[in-house]
C-alpha cells in the first residue's frame, strides 16, 4: 500500500503549489481556471486546477490526497502541508476512512456512529483476529521461544507448564507416527531441554556461553521449541478455555508487568514488520525423541493492526463514544498492543487475563479470578467477556450494554448478543473467519450478516479480510490463509 501510494504521486509529475508559495503565485499573477486531466488508474478524476500566466498548473492537493488515499497534513506555525504515504485521507476525525472496509458494513457502523454521537454510549472490541489480523498471544509464544525470553526458574518449570491441567496422563496429541502423546512426556522432555538451555545460553547468565545462532542449532533447543508449541495446541484442544486460555500466560512467570509489557511489544513490532503471512511448521528432532516422541506443529506468521481498525477507534472517540477491549489474552500483551501500535484506548478501559503477583512484583503461575475486587473474571471465552461486561463496564453506564461490539468467533457472541434483546446493542461487526456452524456460534450471525448486506437495519454485518497479505478487503468475503478462493458463509450442513 505504502509504495502503491508513492508511485502514483512520482508517476503524476504534478507541481503542487503549498503555503505561502501558493498565495504569492495567486496575488501575483492572473489566474484562470485550467482544463487539465488527470486520470489515476486509467480513470479520470475530479480535481481543481487553475493556470496561472507564467505557464504554470497548480492543483489542490487534497484533490489528490483523496483520489490517491494519502494522508495530508497542515501546520500552520510554519505554513507548510506535508504529504504521509503510510497512512488514508481523512478530511473528518468524525467520518470513517474508505480503506478497505466493506462499503455496506462501513456505511452502517456509520450510520450508527453518526445516529448515536455524543450520546454518552460506549462500544466493545475483541482484539485478537478483530482489532488486529492473527492472534498477538500466540505470535508472542513463538517470538519468546525464537529469542528464549523466559524467566521461569528451571526447577519450577515442571509445576508451571503443569498448572491446571487435570489429567497429567490422558492422550492430548499424536507423534508423527501416530503414537498418543500424554502432557506428562511433553513436560518431561521440555521441562529436560529446558534446563539444558538455561545452563548453556548466555542470555539466561546462569554461565552459559553459548550464543543464540548457536543454540538454535542444538537439538535441545529445537526439542523444546517444537514440543512446547505442540503443547500449546495439545491443551486448547484437549481441555476447555478454563484451562487452556491461562495455560498460555503463565510462561510469565518470573517477569514484571513491565517486562511483559516491553516483551509483548517488542513482539508486536517484529511481527507487524515481518512482512510474510504463512503457516510455518516445527518439527522435534528424531536424535532427541525424549519420552513423547518425535512432534510436529504448525504456528502462523505475520500480524497486521490494520488501518481501518485503529481508525475505527479514533472516529468512534472523536464523536465522543467511549471504547473498551474485553480480550482473553494477557493484560500487558493487549495494553503493549493498544499502546504500542496506536489504538489510543485509555488504560483502564482494557480487560483481560490477569495472574498473581508474588511478593517480589513478578508472576506467579495462578490465575487471578477477583482481580478489581468487584467479582470473577471467568477465564471462558464465551461467558467470562459478558461478566467482565457486566460488572465492569455497564454499571458506569446505569447498566445499558454496549452500543455496538466487534468480534470474530464464539468468544465474542455473548457479548455481541447479551444486550440486543434489551435495544441497547445496536449491531454486531463479525471480522469473517469463515467459522463453522457446529462449532461457533457466532456462525449464527454470520449467517444473518451475508443475508441482510446493505440493510440500513442490519443487526449484524461482516467484514471480508485476506489473510494472504494480512489486510482487510473491501467485501464481507474474506480468503483464508494458503487459498486463493474467497469466501462468505460456511454451508448450515
Amino acid at each position: 500500500m505504502k509504495n502503491r501510494k508513492s508511485s502514483k504521486l512520482l508517476a503524476l509529475g504534478l507541481t503542487f503549489a503549498l503555503g505561502v508559495g501558493m498565495t504569492t503565485a495567486f496575488a501575483a499573477s492572473s489566474v484562470v481556471p485550467a482544463t487539465t486531466k488527470v486520470t489515476v488508474d486509467g480513470q479520470p478524476v475530479s480535481v481543481e486546477a487553475y493556470n496561472i500566466d507564467n505557464g504554470n498548473n497548480y492543483f489542490k492537493l487534497r484533490d489528490f490526497a483523496s483520489n490517491l488515499d494519502f494522508g495530508l497534513t497542515w501546520d500552520a506555525a510554519t505554513d507548510t502541508a506535508a504529504i504521509d504515504t503510510t497512512t488514508h485521507y481523512k478530511p473528518d476525525e468524525t467520518q470513517l476512512i474508505t480503506g478497505n472496509w466493506a462499503p455496506a458494513t462501513r456505511a452502517r457502523i456509520q450510520a450508527v456512529i453518526d445516529e448515536n454521537a455524543g450520546q454518552g454510549k460506549y462500544v466493545v472490541f475483541d482484539f485478537d483476529n478483530t482489532s488486529v489480523i492473527f492472534d498477538v498471544e500466540e505470535a508472542l509464544l513463538i517470538y519468546q521461544i525464537e529469542n528464549l525470553r523466559f524467566k521461569i526458574d528451571p526447577a519450577e518449570i515442571v509445576d508451571v507448564l503443569e498448572t491446571q491441567i487435570p489429567d497429567l496422563n490422558a492422550p492430548v496429541g499424536q507423534t508423527v507416527d501416530g503414537k498418543d502423546v500424554t502432557t506428562a512426556q511433553l513436560v518431561a522432555d521440555i521441562a529436560s531441554d529446558y534446563a539444558w538451555l538455561y545452563e548453556n545460553y548466555e542470555g539466561f547468565g546462569a554461565g552459559g556461553t553459548y550464543d543464540l545462532d548457536y543454540i538454535h542449532a542444538t537439538n535441545q533447543y529445537q526439542d523444546f521449541a517444537a514440543k512446547l508449541r505442540f503443547m500449546y495446541s495439545a491443551v486448547g484442544d484437549t481441555f476447555d478455555a478454563s484451562i487452556s486460555y491461562p495455560w498460555i500466560t503463565y510462561h510469565f512467570t518470573g517477569m514484571t508487568p513491565d517486562e511483559v509489557f516491553e516483551l509483548a511489544s517488542e513482539s508486536h513490532t517484529y511481527w507487524a514488520e515481518y512482512g510474510r503471512y504463512a503457516s510455518e511448521t516445527w518439527t522435534s528432532p528424531v536424535e532427541l525423541p525424549g519420552e513423547a516422541g518425535v512432534v510436529s506443529i504448525s504456528y502462523t506468521t505475520g500480524l497486521t493492526f490494520t488501518d481501518e481498525l485503529k481508525d475505527l477507534y479514533h472516529t468512534l472517540m472523536a464523536n465522543d463514544i467511549d471504547v473498551y477491549i474485553i480480550s482473553a489474552s494477557f493484560i500487558d500483551v493487549i495494553r503493549a498492543a493498544n499502546e504500542t501500535m496506536g489504538y489510543g484506548v485509555p488504560e483502564e478501559n482494557v480487560f483481560a487475563m490477569r495472574n498473581k503477583l508474588g511478593e517480589d512484583g513478578t508472576y506467579i503461575n495462578e490465575y487471578d479470578y477477583d482481580w478489581g475486587g468487584e467479582g470473577m473474571y471467568a477465564p471462558n471465552p464465551g461467558a467470562g467477556k459478558s461478566t467482565v461486561l457486566a460488572n465492569f463496564i455497564a454499571p458506569k453506564y446505569d447498566g445499558a450494554g454496549p452500543l455496538m461490539v466487534f468480534g470474530d468467533s464464539a468468544g465474542d457472541w455473548n457479548m455481541m448478543t447479551d444486550w440486543m434483546e434489551t435495544g441497547d446493542t445496536e449491531l454486531g461487526v463479525i471480522f469473517n473467519r469463515y467459522r463453522k456452524p457446529s462449532s461457533d456460534p457466532i456462525w449464527e450471525g454470520s449467517n444473518e450478516a451475508a443475508q441482510s448486506i446493505g440493510d440500513p437495519d442490519a443487526r449484524f454485518v461482516l467484514q471480508g479480510r485476506d489473510e494472504n497479505n494480512g489486510q482487510l478487503r473491501p467485501t464481507e468475503k474474506s480468503i483464508l490463509l494458503g487459498e486463493s478462493e474467497e469466501v462468505l458463509v460456511r454451508p448450515a450442513s
